[in-house]
C-alpha cells in the first residue's frame, strides 16, 4: 500500500535536485567536518618500535654459571655441575617484574662464557650437562611460560662473544653455529619473543673474527616479526652509550645506523641521538639494580631513591629503562632486591598517580581547525594516551598552551609527551609561572619524545604557560603533567637562574655511590 504520508508531500523536480544537495551540504557547519591530522614527519616508529617504547620499562635478568661462581665474565671452563638453583622460580621473577611496574623481561639464555640456559642441540655447555632438573631443565622454557600466563613481554639476550666454543674465532663456522642457536630460541619452542639483545662486548685479546650482523638481524625479523633488535646500533633500539642507565638530557629517537658500529660506536652520538637522522632507533638505558650484573653475596641493591634518579634520566629522558635485577644462587630474586623494587614502585606512584594540571582550564594560542575543534583541543592533552594529542594551527610562530589551575598549586616536576607515531618533532620548550604580575622562567627543555620529566625547585603559581621555542614541524603534546616529589633532594638555588640547570634539566645534589657500575654486560 503507497504511505499517505510520502503522497501528500510534493516530488522534487529531477532539475532542482542539484540546487537541493548543494543547499543542503552549505547548510552543514564547517566545524562539522573533520580535520585531518598534520602530516608525520619522518623517519617514524614501526610498530614492534612503537609497543617497546610504551612500554617504558623492562627487567634485565642476569642469571648462568656466573652466579654460583661470583664472576662476572666466565671463562667459559666452569664446570656445568656448579649450576644448581635448588629453588629456581622463573614465575617468581615474573611475578616480581610485574608488580613492580615492568611490562618486560629479558633473560641472558647465554651470556659470555658460552653457558646455554636451554638445552642447545649444538653444544654439551648446558643446563642438560648440569644437576638441576636431572640434566632436564630448561630455563628459558620455564620463564617464557611465566611471562606468558602473566601477559609480560619476553625479550633473550644471546652473547656474540662465546669464550667455550672451540669454534670461536672462524668466522664461518662460528656464524652458522651462532644462527642454530638463534633458530632454536626463535622458532615455535618459546613463543613469541618480543626482544633480541646482543651487544659488541669482547675481552681485549680474544680471537679476531667478523660477526655477520646483517644476516643476523634478517633471520631474527625473519622469525620473530614482532621483535625489536637491541645492539649498540640498533637496528631497533640503541644502547645509550654507558651502564649507569643515564641518558643525554637532549635524547633523539632519530640516529645514523650508517654512523653507527656495533662495539664502537661514540657513546656520545648514542646518548644524544642525531637530529637530522634518517632512522628511527630509540634508546636503551641499561644499569643493574646491584654493583655488578650476576647477583653476588657480598653485593647490596641500590636504594629506591637512586632508582628514583635513574628513572628521570632515563625513562624521563626518552629511553627505556631496562634494570637488571639478577637471580640468587637459589634462583629467586632475593627479598632485598624485591623490597627496594617495591618501595620504587610506591615512589613513582605518590608522584605521578595525581597529575595537578588536570583541573585546571587550558587554552592554547591556536588550535588546528579553528577554537571550535574538539579533535586537537588542548584539553586532549590531559588524556593518558598518545593518539589523542593538541595540535596548533599550521604556519603560527606562536606554539604556547596556557593553563589557569583554578588555584594557587605547588609543584616540582613537569611531564611532557608527544604523540611519536607522529614522529618527534619538539626541539627546545620551556615553563613559565606568573609570579608577582610577571612572567618568570622555572625551566628549559631539549627533546621531549614519547616522555620527558623535567625536575626543579619547588614552585607555586595558579598561572603557567608550556612554551614550545623550536620544532621540527608544527609541535604536538599528547600529555602534560604537573607532580609533586616529595623525595629527590633539589637544589636550594633560585629557580629563576639559568646557572643551576645543565643541558636543561635540573641537578640533583649527588651524594657518592659506592655502588658506581665497574661491570660490564
Amino acid at each position: 500500500m503507497p504511505n499517505p504520508s510520502f503522497n501528500s508531500r510534493k516530488r522534487i523536480s529531477i532539475h532542482a535536485l542539484p540546487i537541493f544537495v548543494s543547499l543542503f551540504f552549505s547548510a552543514i557547519p564547517h566545524s562539522a567536518l573533520k580535520i585531518p591530522p598534520p602530516l608525520p614527519i619522518l623517519p617514524l616508529p614501526s610498530a614492534s618500535q612503537l609497543q617497546w617504547q610504551l612500554s617504558s620499562m623492562a627487567l634485565f635478568l642476569h642469571f648462568g654459571p656466573n652466579t654460583f661462581t661470583d664472576s662476572e665474565w666466565g671463562t667459559g671452563h666452569a664446570s656445568p655441575s656448579v649450576f644448581n638453583p635448588t629453588l629456581l622460580n622463573a614465575s617468581q621473577w615474573v611475578h616480581v617484574a610485574k608488580e613492580a611496574g615492568f611490562s618486560r623481561v629479558i633473560l641472558t639464555a647465554k651470556h659470555h662464557d658460552g653457558f646455554c640456559l636451554w638445552p642447545s642441540e649444538y653444544t654439551d655447555y648446558s643446563v642438560k650437562a648440569s644437576p638441576w632438573r636431572d640434566g632436564k631443565g630448561d630455563v628459558v622454557a620455564e620463564l617464557a611460560a611465566g611471562a606468558k600466563e602473566a601477559g609480560i613481554a619476553l625479550g633473550l639476550y644471546l652473547s656474540p662473544w662465546d669464550r667455550h666454543e672451540s669454534c670461536y674465532g672462524k668466522t664461518l663456522e662460528y656464524n652458522e653455529f651462532y644462527i642454530g642457536q638463534m633458530t632454536e630460541l626463535l622458532t615455535s619452542r618459546y613463543g613469541d619473543i618480543k626482544e633480541v639483545w646482543l651487544d659488541g662486548a669482547k675481552g681485549e685479546g680474544e680471537k679476531d673474527m667478523e660477526y655477520y650482523f646483517d644476516a643476523w638481524f634478517s633471520l631474527i625479523h625473519q622469525l620473530q616479526p614482532d621483535a625489536v633488535i637491541f645492539s649498540d646500533a640498533g637496528p631497533d633500539t640503541r644502547w645509550i652509550g654507558d651502564e649507569a642507565g643515564v641518558a643525554g638530557s637532549t635524547c633523539w629517537s632519530l640516529f645514523n645506523r650508517s654512523n653507527a658500529v656495533i662495539g664502537g660506536t661514540n657513546p656520545q652520538y648514542s646518548q644524544g641521538g642525531d637530529p637530522h637522522g634518517h632512522d628511527w632507533v630509540p634508546a636503551e638505558c641499561d644499569v643493574s639494580i646491584r654493583r655488578g650484573w650476576f647477583w653476588h653475596a657480598s653485593q647490596v641493591p641500590k636504594s629506591a631513591l637512586e632508582l628514583l634518579d635513574i628513572y628521570y634520566k632515563s625513562a624521563g629522558r626518552n629511553c627505556l629503562l631496562l634494570l637488571n635485577v639478577p637471580p640468587n644462587s637459589s634462583g629467586l630474586i632475593s627479598d632485598e632486591d624485591i623490597q627496594a623494587l617495591q618501595e620504587f614502585k610506591e615512589l613513582r606512584r605518590s608522584i605521578f598517580s595525581n597529575n595537578l594540571a588536570e583541573k585546571g582550564l587550558l587554552t592554547a594560542s591556536s588550535i588546528r581547525g579553528g577554537n571550535d575543534n574538539y579533535q586537537f583541543s588542548p584539553y586532549n592533552v590531559f588524556e593518558e594516551s598518545i593518539y589523542t594529542y593538541w595540535a596548533p594551527e599550521e604556519d603560527q610562530r606562536d606554539w604556547v598552551l596556557y593553563l589557569d589551575l583554578q588555584e594557587s598549586v605547588s609543584f616540582n616536576v613537569l611531564q611532557v609527551q608527544e604523540p611519536i607515531h607522529m614522529g618527534q618533532r619538539i626541539i627546545k620548550f620551556h615553563l613559565e609561572i606568573l609570579s608577582g604580575g610577571r612572567w618568570k622562567n622555572v625551566i628549559s627543555g631539549t627533546t621531549v619524545g614519547y616522555k620527558r620529566l623535567l625536575r626543579f625547585p619547588t614552585v607555586q603559581s595558579q598561572y603557567l604557560k608550556l612554551v614550545i621555542d623550536m620544532s621540527r614541524a608544527d609541535p604536538l603534546i599528547s600529555y602534560m603533567g604537573l607532580h609533586m616529589d616529595r623525595f629527590s633532594i633539589l637544589s636550594h638555588a633560585s629557580n629563576t637562574t639559568s646557572q643551576i640547570y645543565v643541558n636543561g634539566s635540573q641537578v640533583l645534589r649527588q651524594v657518592p655511590n659506592k655502588h658506581s657500575q665497574t661491570a660490564t654486560v
